[in-house]
């Protein structure tokens, strides 16, 4: 029984890195048995679709983010702020990633129902997490900004999956650069 959850689990992982680097349409069954030493029917077994792997992909990294979020709960604005950049860049380091914001947003027409549901709900969440932290960094006077935290949690969240699909063109720096800036934008 855990030989079975631990392939299942490294198909999701390798489902998610696939999707991230190459997008969901060109993932293939066979890239993800081949890469594991698997046969095609292992994969098939635990995810009978495409669209049943990619749902699971989607289902997985907003429970991921939910226990991020949990997990920073007692940390300040800033730190919440900065793990989040953090975790965003590990994407860069990862082969020059996109995240699955991103790339489900460039895949989108091309996305099952099911999982265009799920990735918009991945990114409302996302979304509600900043515009609560900008809120309560405002009020607490950590954070400065013009405007509601509805609209600068939507430049934030769009300048980083835009960062990243940049920083495959014309290097790294440029996301940095985007932090950097985001990070200036909002001190006091």
């Amino acid at each position: 029984m855990k030989a079975r959850t631990e392939t299942k689990e490294k198909i999701v992982e390798l489902g998610t890195d696939l999707i991230k680097s190459i997008g969901y349409p060109s993932l293939s069954y066979q890239q993800i048995s081949s890469r594991l030493g698997i046969k095609n029917a292992a994969v098939h077994y635990h995810y009978p679709s495409k669209e049943s792997l990619g749902l699971e992909i989607l289902t997985h990294a907003i429970c991921s983010f939910k226990e991020v979020i949990f997990n920073a709960s007692g940390l300040g604005q800033w730190e919440k702020l900065d793990m989040f950049f953090k975790i965003y860049r590990t994407h860069l380091e990862s082969d020059n990633q996109i995240c699955l914001i991103g790339a489900s947003a460039s895949d989108y027409q091309e996305l099952p129902e099911s999982m265009q549901t799920a990735a918009t709900e991945y990114l409302v969440l996302v979304k509600a997490w900043f515009v609560e932290l900008l809120e309560k960094g405002r009020e607490k006077g950590v954070f400065h900004f013009k405007g509601e935290p509805v609209n600068k949690a939507a430049i934030i969240v769009s300048a980083l999956a835009g960062g990243l699909q940049h920083a495959r063109l014309i290097g790294n720096d440029h996301y940095d650069g985007i932090v950097r800036q985001l990070k200036e934008d909002l001190k006091p």
